[in-house]
Formats: C-alpha cells, structure tokens, sequence
C-alpha cells in the first residue's frame, strides 16, 4: 500500500528554484529540501555573510516547519552542506546560536559551489505532532 505525502508549501520562504517540494509530509515527520542562505526577498547571497547565510537557511527551515505545526524544537536532523571546510566555525557558531540548548543530529559536507552565491545549504527531518 502506497503511502500518501503532501507537499508542503510556505509562502515566508524562498519558492523551489527546480523540480522539487519545498518539504514532503509524512505521516509524522516533515522532510524539508536543501535551504539556501537566502531569504525570499533575497535573490541571492553574495552579499550575505555566512553568519546570517544559515540563519537564513534555518529561518526558512523553521518558517516550513510552522506551516505543520512544528517548531525549531522539533528539528530531529540537519544536514548542512558548505562551500568550503573553513566555513566550519562561523557556521557552527550560527547553528548554534539558532538552536540554542537544542541540539539536532547533524552531518555537515563540504560540497563545492552551490546556487546564487550561497555559502551553506541546509535540509532538516522535523518530527510533527
């Protein structure tokens, strides 16, 4: 028997830039695309420091996140794809201040160039209700 996912759309983030959901539900746990550091009235992040980079993705994360009733507590895991390995201290000094004592699961991979100048891209499994 198939299961049955809904796509999950927020207007408070940046819209999908291909062919993919901003996050798919299902059953109890929301799965959120790669976020990029950039807001919806940001095109792009050439001028955005790589501090507020991953607040952005994170924003847009918890923006998603809200439209099923979760929460940033309820982020379950994050992967966080940089630019560059050196990037590794500023953007755990960001994550860190997003979450606060929550503290996801986490991987972060180096991955090389991304979209519109961004430094960092982050997806996230969320746990709902």
């Amino acid at each position: 028997m198939t299961q049955k996912l809904t796509e999950i759309r927020c207007a408070d983030a940046p819209p999908p830039g291909g062919h993919y959901a901003q996050a798919v539900l299902h059953r109890d746990t929301l799965y959120v695309s790669g976020q990029l550091g950039v807001t919806k009235d940001t095109a792009d992040a050439d001028n955005v420091s790589i501090a507020d980079q991953v607040a952005f993705a994170l924003g847009n994360i918890e923006a998603i996140a809200r439209v099923v009733g979760a929460a940033k507590e309820d982020v379950i895991r994050c992967t966080v794809y940089v630019t560059d390995v050196e990037h590794w201290g500023e953007v755990n000094r960001a994550y860190a201040a997003f979450f606060g004592t929550h503290r996801p699961a986490r991987s972060i991979v180096p991955s090389g160039p991304l979209h519109f100048g961004a430094l960092v891209e982050i997806e996230a499994i969320v746990a709902v209700g």
